[in-house]
C-alpha cells in the first residue's frame, strides 16, 4: 500500500516488512532528533545503519562514534540496496530518494519497530517531548523495562531512542503530518488540541477532528489520560482520565527559576523543572502511572530525580535560558510562568516557520509584551513569503525591537538581565556558541 500525503510529495510506502531490512537502512537527514532515535534503535537491534546529513551536528558526531557511516552530502550511490527512510524535510527530488528501491517515512519505520509492543503514545499540540521524556524516566525509575523514542535530549535518558525486550514502547505521536494516527496506542496522553500546522492540515477543524479519532483508537481507556481543561475536548465526551481538574489538579504552586513544587491531594510534589506547564506535564505522567497501579510515593521519588530536557527551559550558562516554545499558547504559558521575574528577564523570540508566524500573527500579538525578535527560523519550509513585513508588523503592534540573527551575540554582550530565548532552531545554536566563547 502506498501513502499519498496531503502535500505534493513523492509517494512513500506505508508498510515495512522484515525483508526490507535485509541490506540495512539508510537514514536521509540522520542528524535530526527523530532520525537519531531511529538510528539508536537500529543499533540496538544490530541492523546495519548508514545515513547522510549536510550538517555535522552533535548527533552526527555521536552516531559516528558508535560506528555509523554518515556521509556529508546526499548521493544516490550511498543508498544501494538499503531501505531508505526519510522525513518530510527531505525533498522529493533528493538523489537518494530517487535512487532507493523502497522509501518510507520515519513514522512508518518507527511504527514497524513498535508494532509488537504495547504502545504508550504521547500526542497533542504542546509538551509531547517533555511528557514522553518524563514518562520514560519515571517508568524506568519505577522498574519498567521500556522502549522509547523521544524528540529531545534528556540527561536522565542519555539517548533519544532505545528498544528493549519489555512490553511497553513510549513514543510521540506527531500531529504535524498526521503521524499520530499511524500509531496503535494501548495507552496514551493527549496534552492539547490547539490548532497548528495549517500548512499541512489546511483547516484547524481537520487537525482537531484527528485528535478525536486518535482518542477512539486508544485500546485501553483506563490508560487514556487527557487534558480536562482543553476547550475543544470540553465540547466532546471523551472517555478516560482527565487531568488539570478533579483528582488530578495541582494546588499551592510555587515556582523558582529551574524548579517547581505543588500539592496534589494534599501531598507535596517537587519537580526539578520550571513552569506551570511542566507541572501539568508531571500531573499527566502521575495519572498514567497510577492507572498502571504504580504507588504515588514511588512516582514522587522518580519525578524528583528527573534532569530535564534539552531546550525546554534549559540553562545554558551566562544567565541564558533556552526554551522551545513557538506556538502562541506555549509562549503564553512560558511568559505567564516567568511573570514574577519579568523585571529580571529579557525575552528574545525566534519565530518558527513563516507559515505559523503568518497564520498566528493575531495570537502572537495578543500574548507578547515588548520583546526582542530575531529572524524567522524557516525549518524545511519554502513558502516564498517575505518575512520582513511580518517582522515589522509584529514590532509595530507589540512595541518590540528587531535584532538580526547575526547581531544577536553583540546584543547578548550588552544585555545585563537574564535572557530567556524562545527558540526553535538557529537562535539556540547562536546562544550556545556565545556561552562557549565567554
Amino acid at each position: 500500500m502506498i501513502e499519498m500525503g496531503k502535500e505534493l510529495m513523492l509517494c512513500c510506502f506505508e508498510e515495512v516488512v522484515e525483508e526490507d531490512l535485509t541490506h540495512g537502512v539508510h537514514l536521509a537527514g540522520i542528524g535530526g532528533v527523530g532520525m537519531t532515535a531511529l538510528a539508536e534503535i537500529l543499533l540496538d537491534l544490530g541492523i546495519p545503519v548508514s545515513g547522510s546529513d549536510t550538517t555535522c551536528s552533535k548527533n552526527v558526531l555521536m552516531l559516528r562514534s558508535r560506528g555509523v557511516k554518515i556521509y556529508p552530502s546526499h548521493k544516490k550511490e550511498q543508498v544501494g540496496e538499503k531501505l531508505l527512510c526519510r522525513t518530510r524535510a527531505v525533498k522529493d527530488d533528493n538523489e537518494e530518494v530517487l535512487a532507493a528501491k523502497k522509501v518510507v517515512y520515519r513514522s512508518t519505520l518507527l511504527a514497524f519497530f513498535a508494532k509488537n509492543k504495547k504502545q504508550i503514545v504521547v500526542t497533542g499540540a504542546h509538551g509531547k517531548t517533555s511528557v514522553s521524556a518524563l514518562l520514560s524516566h519515571c517508568m524506568m525509575e519505577c522498574g519498567f523495562d521500556i522502549s522509547f523514542a523521544v524528540g529531545g535530549w534528556s540527561k536522565s535518558l542519555g539517548r533519544y531512542g532505545k528498544i528493549s525486550s519489555g512490553e511497553y514502547f513510549i513514543l510521540e505521536g506527531d500531529e504535524s503530518d498526521g503521524s499520530h494516527l499511524k500509531t496503535n496506542p494501548y495507552a496514551a496522553i493527549l496534552t492539547s488540541c490547539d490548532v497548528d500546522h495549517l500548512a499541512f492540515w489546511k483547516e484547524g477543524s481537520k487537525l482537531q477532528d484527528s485528535y478525536i479519532e486518535f482518542a477512539k483508537k486508544v485500546e485501553t481507556k483506563k490508560h487514556f489520560v487527557f487534558h480536562g481543561d482543553d476547550p475543544f475536548l470540553a465540547l466532546h465526551k471523551v472517555e478516560g482520565i482527565p487531568y488539570g481538574e478533579g483528582e488530578y489538579r495541582a494546588d499551592n504552586i510555587e515556582l523558582e527559576v529551574g524548579a517547581s513544587s505543588f500539592s496534589l491531594r494534599e501531598e507535596r510534589v517537587h519537580l526539578p523543572m520550571f513552569g506551570v506547564y511542566n507541572i501539568q506535564n508531571a500531573i499527566a505522567v502521575i495519572a498514567l502511572l497510577e492507572s498502571f497501579d504504580v504507588p504515588f510515593e514511588k512516582i514522587k521519588r522518580a519525578l524528583a530525580t528527573f534532569k530535564g530536557v534539552m531546550r525546554r527551559m534549559e540553562y545554558l550558562g551566562e544567565n541564558i535560558y533556552s526554551d522551545y516554545a513557538h506556538h502562541p499558547r506555549e509562549v503564553e504559558e512560558v511568559l505567564k510562568s516567568v511573570e514574577k521575574f519579568s523585571e529580571e528577564v529579557a525575552v528574545v523570540f525566534e519565530p518558527h516557520r513563516l507559515s505559523r508566524f503568518q497564520d498566528e500573527m493575531e495570537e502572537f500579538v495578543k500574548v507578547f509584551p515588548p520583546v526582542v525578535i530575531t529572524d524567522v527560523f524557516e525549518a524545511s519550509e519554502d513558502t516564498g513569503v517575505d518575512s520582513k513585513p511580518l517582522l515589522k508588523e509584529f514590532c509595530e503592534r507589540t512595541g518590540s525591537i528587531y535584532v538580526p540573527l547575526n547581531e544577536v551575540k553583540q546584543y547578548l554582550q550588552k544585555e545585563k538581565k537574564k535572557v530567556l530565548a524562545l527558540s526553535a532552531g538557529s537562535l539556540d545554536k547562536k546562544l550556545r556558541e556565545f556561552v562557549d566563547e565567554v
